[in-house]
């Protein structure tokens, strides 16, 4: 449905058009940075990265029946052209002018640590009264939130974009294109503080999402985080959620039922909502708070919310309750940061069974890493873990502070080391927890667990 012509994506762009003049009126029907996905009739954007440049598939690209291409540079091309200074800020632009199309709820989620799924929470809630588009897996980044907006549609009620960042300016770049009419922000935390400087700046980056809201948006944050509490009174639009008694939605009567998940009330001014929330956390009952602050600002029933909360299932690789032959499997290895880590160390430690913690490193932390690995390794020592397998160089460093701690710890060098020994460690009805960041492969090891225990 992007239905642009050659002359409006060249005007969109403030690129020069090369190519035969009758073509400038052509339509497109769809836009993609991927040549191997290429459809008859739509726009191809070629994106260099770290290991392909998408102009060299250009000619490809146009062979599958792409009506034209963006390039920022010179060639000769067998099909047209339009010539841009960047191919990735031209893609944003398109995506700008076509959300700039649908005059809908859009919610921009942005923080540290719970992004996705505070995302998928919300969509949850949102669904029981709108049909809600929402990034596909992790598609948040600069490339990834465009491909969202692109996938937008008449029958669409409502968005929820995810917008990630691991350096300064990437979000105010998204909130320029996605344009939130509400923003969250998680919590401040310390992933990508190796670019990002300190929590401080970790605050300001994150809070480029409100750039855009209005005098009619909602700014809705965790009032208990000690950056994102220091917003209140600066921020008329401002909805603060959380368990401290100061928020305008506060978790009370929390019953515990373990890896089957939790139920609460939240109050909210002078009334109250009973919340049932099918997944392990007190982390879980944060989120809910959010998607809850969101579908009340969008006027939603108490009942259209217990229900879009209840209805919640976690993305894959998000902490993704497994029962196994022999064990209980929580898959999380997806991503990690530091207060992830000690969240997800907290379930698996709470729950029957001998607690195995299969740990790996967590990246972009900077100069401090080895710090916040030791203290996640303190922190499972604290917990009660019964054994810590630690993976890679830094966690050699979650071991040490387990260890110290009293906790049985094994470390291994890689992946396939582990695999082969996992025979010797898992006992029936132990909880295994495997949690790193992404680049480290852990899933590997999950599905492993899942298809042998």
């Amino acid at each position: 449905m992007i239905d642009f012509t050659l002359k409006q994506i060249a005007e969109i762009t403030g690129g020069e058009y090369y190519g035969p003049a009758e073509m400038l009126n052509t339509k497109i029907n769809g836009i993609t940075i991927d040549s191997r996905a290429v459809q008859p009739g739509s726009l191809f954007v070629p994106i260099v990265g770290e290991r392909f440049d998408g102009h060299n598939f250009i000619a490809s690209a146009a062979e599958k029946g792409a009506v034209a291409s963006l390039s920022h540079k010179e060639g000769e091309w067998s099909c047209p052209v339009i010539r841009v200074k960047s191919t990735e800020e031209a893609f944003r632009a398109i995506a700008g002018a076509y959300r700039a199309r649908f005059d809908i709820p859009v919610i921009g989620v942005t923080g540290s640590v719970g992004k996705t799924t505070t995302k998928e929470i919300i969509a949850s809630v949102l669904s029981q009264r709108f049909d809600t588009l929402k990034n596909q897996g992790n598609l948040n980044n600069q490339t990834g939130v465009p491909l969202t907006l692109f996938r937008l549609m008449e029958n669409h009620g409502a968005a929820v974009v995810e917008m990630g960042t691991n350096h300064h300016g990437e979000i105010a770049a998204l909130a320029d294109i996605v344009r939130p009419t509400i923003g969250v922000i998680t919590n401040i935390g310390e992933s990508h503080i190796e670019y990002l400087g300190s929590r401080d700046g970790i605050l300001k980056e994150k809070s480029d999402i409100f750039r855009n809201i209005g005098s009619e948006g909602k700014a809705i944050v965790n009032g208990d985080d000690d950056k994102l509490c220091t917003l209140k009174g600066k921020m008329d639009n401002l909805i603060t959620y959380g368990f401290g008694e100061k928020n305008d939605i506060q978790a009370k009567d929390i019953t515990d039922k373990g890896l089957e998940g939790s139920e609460f009330t939240a109050v909210y001014g002078d009334k109250s909502l009973r919340l049932t929330v099918p997944a392990p956390g007190r982390h879980m009952i944060m989120n809910a708070m959010c998607a809850m602050a969101v579908g009340l600002s969008l006027g939603m029933a108490e009942e259209e919310i217990a229900s879009g909360v209840a209805a919640y299932r976690p993305a894959a690789g998000r902490m993704d309750i497994i029962k196994c032959s022999s064990i209980t499997l929580l898959s999380d290895a997806y991503n990690a940061s530091p207060t992830s880590m000690k969240g997800s160390i907290d379930i698996a430690c709470r729950t029957e069974g001998r607690s195995v913690l299969i740990l790996g490193d967590m990246l972009e932390l900077g100069n401090n890493a080895p710090q916040y690995h030791y203290q996640v390794g303190q922190h499972a020592a604290q917990a009660g873990a019964d054994i810590l397998i630690s993976v890679g160089e830094l966690s050699r460093e979650i071991n040490r502070g387990a260890a110290e701690g009293g906790v049985d710890t094994i470390h291994f060098e890689d992946r396939a080391a582990l695999t082969e020994k996992l025979k010797d460690i898992i006992r029936p009805g132990d909880v295994v927890l495997v949690k790193a960041s992404h680049s480290m492969g852990l899933e590997h090891i999950a599905e492993h667990l899942k298809n042998n225990f």
